[in-house]
C-alpha cells in the first residue's frame, strides 16, 4: 500500500501501530505490528502491518525519536539477516 503507491518511500513512518493486549497485572503488553505514514494533505494515512492483532484494534501511537532511532536499528538489522539469508542460499545452490 504505501510503500508501493510512492507516497511514503524514503519518509519516516508518522505513526508506529501496536496491537495492545491486557495482561494479568493490569499492564498492557505492546507488541509493534506496524507503522503509518500521514497523507501530505492531512486527510488520512497510508498504515503497513506487518502482523494482525488478534482482536482486530490497533493503536497508532506518534513516532518520536528515541522510538525512531529503535526502528532504524531494527530494519538495519531486518535488511542484514535478509542479505545474509540470501547469501547463503545462493552458495548452497551452487
Amino acid at each position: 500500500m504505501s510503500e508501493q503507491s510512492g507516497n511514503s518511500v524514503g519518509r519516516k513512518p508518522d505513526f508506529v501501530a501496536y496491537s495492545v493486549r491486557e495482561t494479568p497485572d493490569g499492564k498492557g503488553h505492546w507488541n509493534k505490528v506496524g507503522t503509518a505514514w500521514q497523507h501530505k494533505d492531512g486527510q488520512g494515512m497510508d498504515i503497513q502491518l506487518e502482523s494482525l492483532p488478534l482482536d482486530g484494534r490497533l493503536t497508532l501511537r506518534e513516532l518520536r525519536e528515541e522510538r525512531m532511532s529503535a526502528f532504524e536499528n531494527e530494519r538495519q538489522s531486518e535488511n542484514t539477516s535478509n542479505y545474509q539469508e540470501r547469501s547463503t542460499s545462493r552458495g548452497r545452490n551452487r
